[in-house]
């Protein structure tokens, strides 16, 4: 296969699955994307390290052109693809590749989330048909003033994540984006709990969980703070808590624990197809969007 833009021209002579050993070259082509889309990178190694250590549900592959990796894939089971490609032909066979998989495992359809700065994977998804399911937008509050007493409902009582609370918090998680988010799809629990805690970014410490006699009925889960930054992975309240205010003490009891540690801004992507009322939310609290990510689906 060969293809030419820009001057270069690739030709494809391997796409095999990716493997620990290919790490420098996926991290330079995924930064090499990022600094093209962005002005600077945002992809961090001990990401793409962590991600080529692992399997838990996630197909993933590197295109070679000889020695170089010019492409790089990544198929999870949320049914969500990565994809980076220094050429069209290498990023149609390694669509190609996801998409064969994809069908052996029986997706319904695959997603991919990028912005037009991107203009390989825009390119890509142009190509391709993917239709614009919708966007996902990225908020950042800064902590540079006093924060606001936290008022919790009457009745809860909140404390810190522990191990044996792995299921109960997932299932909260499922059941609340799938009740609104059709297009949501469950991972099995024990790649969700890898995903979530097997790795330096996991601080239990920041996992907040509320409960209702003894029923939990919210949680907001957040990575450990890096680079004086915090960020909020997941917040979910039970349909039954909604309307009385547990979102946003969620939210400040969270804010405060990251002042507390010296983090000096937070931040958080949130679904704009959201009907539960959280880009109100995030909003009122004091997070401002700063961009916006298109999500494409394809369906198979």
């Amino acid at each position: 296969m060969g293809a030419s833009r820009g001057g270069y021209r690739c030709r494809v002579a391997e796409i095999r699955t990716a493997q620990p050993k290919d790490l420098d070259g996926v991290f330079d082509l995924l930064s090499t994307r990022s600094r093209a889309s962005f002005g600077i990178s945002e992809i961090l190694r001990e990401h793409v390290a962590h991600a080529l250590s692992r399997s838990n549900g996630t197909d993933r592959w590197v295109a070679l052109d000889g020695a170089e990796i010019v492409g790089y894939a990544a198929l999870d089971s949320s049914q969500d693809l990565v994809h980076a490609a220094v050429d069209p032909a290498v990023g149609d066979a390694l669509l190609a590749r996801a998409e064969a998989r994809a069908a052996e495992r029986a997706f319904a359809r695959i997603a991919v989330t990028t912005v037009p700065e991107d203009l390989p994977l825009s390119s890509l998804v142009a190509r391709h048909d993917f239709l614009h399911d919708r966007d996902v937008l990225r908020m950042w509050r800064t902590l540079d003033g006093d924060l606001p007493e936290v008022r919790w409902p009457a009745g809860v009582a909140v404390r810190s994540y522990e191990h044996t609370d792995g299921e109960r918090v997932h299932a909260l998680l499922d059941a609340c984006y799938a009740g609104w988010d059709d297009t949501y799809v469950a991972v099995p629990h024990e790649e969700w709990l890898a995903f979530m805690t097997d790795h330096g970014e996991f601080d239990p410490a920041l996992w907040f969980l509320v409960e209702r006699d003894g029923e939990l009925v919210g949680c907001a889960l957040h990575w450990k703070e890096h680079q004086s930054s915090g960020w909020v992975k997941d917040i979910a309240v039970a349909e039954s808590e909604r309307g009385h205010g547990l979102g946003t003490s969620l939210l400040y009891h969270a804010l405060g624990a990251y002042a507390a540690r010296g983090v000096e801004r937070v931040g958080l992507k949130v679904d704009s197809s959201n009907p539960t009322g959280a880009l109100p939310l995030y909003t009122r609290v004091g997070f401002v969007i700063d961009r916006r990510y298109a999500i494409w689906t394809r369906t198979l």
